[in-house]
């Protein structure tokens, strides 16, 4: 499907083009008509693009890759909870084929869906699965949809919101508070397990700059192994057992998610060595929060899974209804990231580390964390901490609420918060954060560096595009 600018597809509003809507806005809301040009444009597109009137019943479809990773599962379970709480019908599946994830969006849409969102979706079937959602006037939304090769936006105006954690921030810090414990004991080889040269690429991509990032503060590390281990638990016990084919002295482990690094761990338990206390990872998954609290797992960094799946099903229902629409610059969106390790543990060796001041830095509370959020999973009806109509502006203009962008959770037991990665600092422009995700393909799709001196030589290589500092604001 060829892509189409997002200024084309402005110029299918003949209201919007040529500046006619901004000289004759009399029929528009007195808010609205207040507002500056930017807010009125969005206020226009929303209304352009709107396939519901409020109130009107609407169905949301819910498509994921699979069920097996506690990470699927709790954002499919918050997709669920979300189109409850706003009144709207559920819809859910899973595709595990590209012909799968066709065939289930045109079932969905037969049954009248009109926003479907996307977990973790077949990458070479993105752009037709946009073109089945603009034809029909469906809005799509994805959590890792986008690559170097497009973004939302680039199909027409029904994809424009994508939800993908940047994990070189969900990496650098797990990973350095890794690397410090094992200074501090004079261990120096680290297990490195990759995820996927296919699946959730654009995570990939990230994952390995953050390994550099935190890399760089500690150069007597030898990063090892580098297997592929297709983001699940089999996949990380596979290519744990690859790794100690090889050798048996990894003395700390590093795997791209928490299901791959619990793997990882059995494999080892296996031959009979403890890697646990020396195991970092990104997620923060049910599984991994016990672990942690068993002494059996360092550390993980999480984006509040259930929070994270659950926020695009109101921001959709806006959509939809005409409430919202996004500016450019807001179609990438990513959530904020809490680090959650042994208790006192992780608290000292962030201090040892320097990284007590980080301005990103955030440590969650583990326990009160996994009673009160990620135990809600195992349940038969899970009823996650959430208000998510408080996410919408429609509902919270209906029941005459304050929009929360923490879906009335706070901000205790997680920092619930999401951010546009084309405004920060390091980046400065939408055009700026695309360059950057071109270079990570170029040069983070497969990190299989063991040495600092080869990393050394890697950095030099960098163009000035991509970013390597740690700095998420």
């Amino acid at each position: 499907m060829q892509k189409i600018s997002r200024r084309q597809f402005l110029k299918t509003s003949a209201a919007v083009a040529g500046g006619l809507a901004l000289s004759r806005i009399s029929w528009l809301p007195p808010e609205v008509a207040r507002a500056s040009p930017m807010d009125r444009e969005r206020y226009e597109l929303a209304q352009r693009y709107k396939v519901a009137d409020p109130g009107q019943p609407l169905t949301v479809g819910h498509i994921t890759f699979q069920l097996s990773q506690e990470y699927a599962m709790m954002v499919y379970q918050a997709n669920e909870q979300a189109a409850k709480q706003l009144g709207l019908r559920f819809l859910g599946a899973v595709a595990q084929s590209d012909a799968a994830w066709i065939q289930q969006t045109q079932s969905m849409i037969a049954a009248g869906a009109k926003i479907i969102t996307y977990n973790c979706p077949s990458v070479s079937v993105i752009p037709q699965l946009a073109r089945i959602c603009n034809e029909n006037k469906v809005f799509m939304g994805t959590y890792f949809g986008y690559t170097n090769e497009f973004f939302p936006g680039d199909f027409g105006p029904y994809w424009v919101i994508d939800n993908t954690p940047m994990s070189d921030y969900q990496t650098f810090f797990p990973l350095a508070i890794l690397f410090q414990k094992m200074r501090e004991h004079n261990r120096t080889k680290l297990l490195h397990l990759q995820a996927s040269k296919t699946n959730a690429t654009i995570s990939q991509v990230y994952i390995n700059l953050g390994v550099l990032q935190a890399w760089t503060r500690y150069p007597e590390m030898q990063v090892l192994g580098h297997q592929w281990a297709e983001w699940n638990y089999e996949g990380g016990r596979g290519a744990a057992e690859a790794a100690l084919a090889v050798r048996q002295d990894y003395e700390g482990l590093w795997g791209a998610n928490d299901s791959v690094t619990t793997g990882a761990v059995r494999a080892f338990e296996d031959r009979g060595i403890q890697i646990g206390p020396w195991a970092a990872s990104r997620d923060m998954e049910l599984t991994t929060a016990q672990e942690i609290l068993d002494g059996n797992f360092l550390v993980t960094a999480g984006f509040a899974i259930p929070y994270f799946g659950g926020r695009l099903v109101p921001m959709l229902y806006d959509m939809a209804v005409g409430a919202w629409y996004p500016k450019e610059e807001e179609m990438i969106q990513t959530g904020t990231i809490d680090v959650y390790g042994a208790p006192g543990e992780v608290e000292r060796l962030v201090k040892n580390a320097g990284l007590d001041q980080h301005p990103n830095l955030r440590i969650g509370p583990l326990k009160e964390n996994m009673e009160q959020i990620l135990m809600e999973m195992k349940k038969p009806n899970p009823q996650y901490p959430y208000d998510f109509r408080l996410m919408s502006y429609q509902k919270t203009k209906e029941l005459g609420k304050a929009y929360d962008r923490h879906a009335g959770a706070g901000t205790e037991l997680g920092s619930h918060d999401f951010l546009y990665p084309a405004r920060l600092e390091k980046f400065g422009s939408l055009a700026a954060f695309k360059a950057f995700v071109q270079g990570l393909y170029d040069y983070f799709l497969d990190f299989s560096i063991d040495t600092w001196d080869q990393a050394e030589r890697f950095i030099a290589s960098l163009p000035p595009e991509v970013k390597i500092e740690p700095i998420w604001s």
